[in-house]
């Protein structure tokens, strides 16, 4: 788990420094622990590897326990030990912890950083692994050019990753600069499992100066190593004579133990037996034949590069800090002047109205029957499009001039209106900046606010403003009105017109036939045979009925009498009837009732048109809509604009804004290339 110690080897069984490994281990799990919840997994170099291990309470590894043991055993006097691709440092550490003189090169930025953070903790803890320690922050082999290597070890453990042709060359040439270079043969640039691939490899590095030497070990799955004698060019040795020159060498000082116990006694060095391979087994012990030599404590140490030491802070906050005073320092000190000292005062004269008459009455009765709130006039909207239509502007330039108002010297430059050169387009952007229309669609109700740089110009452009919208407003009435009546009269004298047209055609259609009215004369003659025969069917009915009773009766002689003379009365009435009608030819008799339909409808049109027109007339009285002023203007007398806080806290806001998004990106974009 986490934070427990490693168990303690029983004497004699392995040499492995349990108290370098275990105070490594320590310092380790609580930096990245700390790393990861700050910055996360990824931004902390941790990735899944080192986070896998972390979990697991970040055990040493066996062949890293075996590397040190390797070193202490068959390589103590070198001038220097490189692990290449140290990752967060462990094996470095632990070599540096020893005494030795220890190099990790990490090309990985974010495991640089936190393995820098790691050796400044335990550099803390033990003063004296600040000399034996340095971590380079590049790649290989450019991260040692400046460094002599021809007396130094290089390690190389999980070395996996892709080279080009041209960079794997360069490599293995660098590499044979070294003394000896110790390294896994199972993880070197690209993975090799069998024992075959590894072999070709060792070949292939033969040729560019690597020779194997006798002494490796085995880790199973956590690497095969084995260890390799370089050849140094001249290049090599004349970097080492620059060495030379630089600061003495570096003094190799036993950590304390805990509890304040003294210093170690100086190291002994363990020489091979000729032809003894290193292999471990479990628990990290070696099997070896070896002779204890006795080293000096001061060991000789490479000239290198002094530790890293904390970032002096950059003057101004470095680039983050130039471009927080370019992007919000500077527009901010702008607003501050501008807002503060340059921006000319605006005072506000306010006035609401609404427009009164029948529609908008007629409008709300039926919008609060139906819904139950107010109804909108149409007429306010008119009135309210007036007033920010350019029309308002022309009306009121009439009165009062516009530029001297908006012009005047003393108005500052970024709110005043130009003088001159003024298109109609830019003085209606600027009045609808400095006059606002706004119709409540709840109430009914308009309100206009009105800005000028003085509260008398102010008052009296409001006033002009009611004048020329009331003036409008009534001159839509008058219209309105006029249009009523003037529909009224044309469709009254088009009616009459009619009319007039069919009485002329029917008056000649008489003189023409010479009759007045041929169906009520036709008709008479009809009524007067129709009343004789209803007498003779009586007169007939009552001697059928004497017949009956009395055959001989005296009353027979005188019906009989009666009947002759209406069946006589009847023959001379239809004969006089059926000549009369048939004086009057069906054609005439089509004619004149056609002609006299017409003058009917003709009739009947013109009587609507007359009540049409007196309805015209009423209307037009009750059109009277007008605005009714119900708040009236005032002069102000505070300015309201602009409202200097809250602008410069708007201009910083929006800097600061302007300025985190572009963060954002730069730092996307950097970690998207990284």
């Amino acid at each position: 788990m986490q934070g427990e110690p490693l168990p303690q080897q029983p004497e004699g069984e392995s040499s492995v420094p349990l108290d370098a490994a275990e105070a490594v281990r320590q310092t380790t799990v609580r930096v990245l622990s700390e790393r990861i919840e700050l910055v996360g997994i990824d931004r902390s170099g941790a990735y899944e590897h080192y986070s896998f291990w972390l979990s697991k309470g970040f055990p040493i590894r066996s062949y890293e326990l075996s590397i040190l043991d390797f070193v202490k055993r068959r390589l103590p006097d070198l001038r220097s030990y490189h692990e290449i691709g140290s990752g967060l440092g462990t094996v470095p550490f632990m070599l540096a912890y020893e005494g030795f003189t220890a190099v990790g090169v990490e090309r990985d930025d974010r495991r640089h950083l936190t393995s820098t953070t790691i050796l400044r903790e335990l550099t803390a803890q033990y003063p004296h692994m600040e000399n034996n320690c340095r971590l380079v922050g590049a790649e290989f082999p450019d991260a040692v050019l400046d460094l002599d290597v021809s007396d130094s070890l290089a390690i190389l453990t999980d070395f996996v990753s892709t080279q080009d042709p041209s960079a794997y060359v360069r490599l293995c040439r660098e590499l044979a600069g070294y003394r000896y270079v110790l390294m896994d043969l199972q993880r070197f640039c690209v993975k090799r499992e069998t024992a075959e691939e590894q072999e070709r490899l060792v070949e292939e590095l033969a040729k560019y100066g690597l020779v194997p030497c006798s002494g490796g070990f085995d880790c199973g799955s956590e690497g095969s190593y084995r260890l390799f004698e370089g050849k140094p060019t001249e290049g090599h040795r004349k970097a080492s004579a620059k060495a030379e020159l630089r600061k003495g060498t570096l003094l190799a000082t036993a950590p304390s133990k805990p509890g304040g116990a003294t210093a170690l006694a100086p190291r002994q060095a363990l020489q091979l037996v000729p032809g003894t391979d290193l292999k471990p087994v479990a628990g990290g012990q070696l099997p070896l034949q070896a002779t204890p030599v006795e080293v000096p404590s001061t060991l000789r140490a490479a000239p290198l590069p002094q530790m890293p030491q904390r970032a002096r802070r950059a003057r101004f906050g470095g680039w983050l800090g130039v471009s927080a005073l370019l992007v919000i320092g500077i527009p901010t000190i702008l607003a501050i002047v501008y807002y503060g000292f340059v921006a000319s005062s605006q005072y506000v004269t306010t006035f609401q109205f609404a427009v009164r008459g029948p529609s908008q009455a007629s409008g709300r009765t039926m919008s609060t029957a139906m819904t139950g709130t107010t109804a909108m006039s149409p007429d306010a909207f008119v009135v309210t499009d007036y007033i920010n239509s350019p029309q308002a502007i022309a009306d009121v330039e009439g009165r009062i001039e516009l530029r001297s108002v908006f012009s005047k010297p003393g108005i500052d430059f970024w709110s005043r209106l130009p003088e001159h050169d003024v298109s109609a387009e830019e003085l209606n952007a600027y009045w609808a900046r400095m006059v606002l229309a706004h119709f409540d669609i709840v109430s009914g109700n308009v309100s206009v606010s009105v800005r000028a740089f003085s509260p008398q110009d102010s008052l009296a452009l409001a006033e002009t403003l009611i004048a020329t919208s009331d003036e409008m407003f009534r001159r839509l009435n008058t219209q309105a009105q006029e249009d009523i009546v003037k529909l009224a009269n044309d469709n009254l004298n088009r009616a009459q017109q009619q009319l007039v047209a069919a009485r002329e055609q029917l008056l000649t259609f008489r003189e023409k036939s010479g009759l007045v009215d041929a169906d009520r004369e036709a008709a008479a003659g009809v009524a007067i045979v129709d009343d004789l025969r209803k007498q003779l069917a009586g007169l007939q009915a009552q001697q059928t009925a004497i017949r009956t009773v009395s055959p001989n009766s005296p009353n027979l002689t005188s019906l009989n009498s009666q009947i002759a003379s209406l069946e006589a009365k009847i023959r001379q009435e239809s004969q006089l009837g059926t000549s009369q009608v048939k004086a009057i030819s069906p054609e005439a008799l089509r004619g004149f009732q056609s002609l006299d339909a017409e003058r009917q409808f003709a009739e009947k049109v013109y009587g609507e048109a007359l009540s049409l027109r007196s309805q015209a007339f009423i209307m037009a009285q009750n059109q009277q809509s007008y605005l009714a002023l119900f708040v009236k203007p005032k002069l102000p007398q505070t300015s309201l604009y602009p409202d200097r806080v809250k602008s410069i806290f708007v201009v910083v806001l929006a800097a600061a804004a302007a300025w985190f998004l572009g963060m954002l990106v730069v730092y996307a974009v950097r970690d998207h290339l990284a």
